[in-house]
């Protein structure tokens, strides 16, 4: 299994990471993808990037750039008490997809029962499209309560290649996610959460949770060109294919080197 388009991703405008969007853009035109989702982190976090930096990417960021289709995406921060975002509504309606997820500085609760609770509150929350890395131990809920309503919310579940390096002992939480959302028919985005223009498209650990599970291609939306199409499409009206074909024609692929 191979994705043909990074739905989680971080640029330099996230302190930690370490490259820009030109040099992610070509990283995923080195992996053979035909998209880049940009996703830096939202304001929670004390290097996330402040809110004009998302409402701002239509303005300023090509739809095709260094020969692919660029995804103006972010990871908003679940806070408590109600799994709240830390982008305002406005400016998360200005994006193409939202990934919402929890990180341990910015999300201090550990009780199971308290997390499942607000995660199903997140469930009811239309701006979000992909839950984000959920197999962190110090975050362990109740998966199969969350993910056999995510159809009911029309929500993606991730499995994020990261998670194990970043978040150790997340491998089990992984597979037993991946295979509910295989159980219930809920579909998952499998992403690198790349920091650094070389690792875009790295996706070895998650695609052995994706063959251990015998996950089904068809429900994996960045499995395919096509997935990735019929997904966008419906969710925010965007031809990908249609786009990348007009550039290819006119020769606009904005190659900047």
């Amino acid at each position: 299994m191979n994705i043909v388009a990074d739905l989680h991703t971080h640029t330099s405008v996230s302190h930690h990471a370490y490259s820009t969007i030109v040099e992610m853009c070509k990283g995923a035109k080195k992996a053979g993808h035909i998209a880049l989702g940009t996703t830096d982190h939202g304001p929670a976090l004390q290097d996330g990037a402040h809110q004009w930096h998302f409402q701002s990417l239509e303005m300023f960021i090509p739809r095709i750039l260094e020969g692919v289709y660029v995804l103006r995406g972010a990871e908003a921060n679940i806070l408590q008490p109600d799994g709240r975002l830390d982008i305002p509504d406005h400016v998360l309606d200005t994006l193409d997809y939202v990934v919402a997820s929890i990180h341990n500085e910015t999300f201090l609760e550990r009780d199971p029962d308290r997390i499942t609770e607000i995660m199903l509150k997140v469930l009811e929350n239309p701006r979000i499209d992909i839950l984000g890395h959920l197999g962190a131990p110090i975050f362990k809920f109740d998966y199969e309560t969350l993910i056999s309503k995510c159809n009911e919310y029309d929500k993606v579940v991730e499995v994020n290649n990261n998670s194990f390096y970043a978040r150790k002992g997340s491998k089990e939480n992984c597979l037993e996610i991946a295979k509910l959302c295989k159980k219930y028919d809920v579909p998952i985005s499998v992403n690198s959460d790349a920091h650094f223009c070389l690792g875009v498209g790295k996706i070895d650990r998650a695609k052995g949770i994706i063959e251990a599970s015998d996950f089904p291609e068809e429900l994996i939306i960045n499995a395919s060109p096509e997935n990735l199409q019929k997904y966008f499409m419906r969710k925010k009206g965007l031809d990908i294919l249609g786009e990348i074909e007009k550039a290819k024609e006119s020769g606009e692929f904005n190659a900047l080197d």
